[in-house]
């Protein structure tokens, strides 16, 4: 087994999210199976997610999605804390992008920072909020949507 802290993959919220639906893209599903234990989600795509089940009328499909997260979600992945380092790191992003009037949403920023404080490959879908952070700051990333 990998320990916490040797996982190479931190998901984007939009990759978890892909494992539930109805018609999942099969290229995603077929890279998390083959990573299940090297990966990790932020607590802030955490956040998103439970954000999501609790923004649902009361029903079926959010009960549906509470057990995925609480029970298959959260049993799953590690969680990566923002921690001070990648605080620091955030802040240098926001600062440099925002000379540049390009500055992605504050959680994306957040998850990037998340990423490169943990040197783990931000695997996501929105390729193209990052891609400035990825130039500036070393930020790996993946689409696993691409294949």
């Amino acid at each position: 087994m990998i320990e916490d802290d040797e996982l190479h993959y931190l998901l984007d919220t939009n990759i978890v999210s892909e494992i539930v639906k109805y018609a999942p893209e099969f290229s995603v599903i077929k890279k998390i199976s083959e990573h299940v234990s090297d990966m990790a989600i932020s607590v802030l795509s955490w956040h998103e997610l439970v954000f999501g089940v609790e923004n649902l009328p009361d029903g079926i499909r959010k009960r549906e999605l509470a057990k995925f997260v609480y029970d298959d979600v959260e049993q799953t992945f590690p969680m990566k804390n923002f921690s001070k380092e990648a605080a620091e790191i955030h802040a240098k992003i926001r600062a440099a992008l925002g000379t540049k009037g390009s500055i992605p949403p504050y959680s994306d920023t957040q998850i990037a920072a998340i990423a490169i404080a943990e040197n783990m490959t931000l695997v996501t879908r929105n390729t193209k909020h990052y891609e400035s952070i990825a130039t500036q700051f070393g930020l790996k990333m993946e689409n696993w949507f691409e294949g």
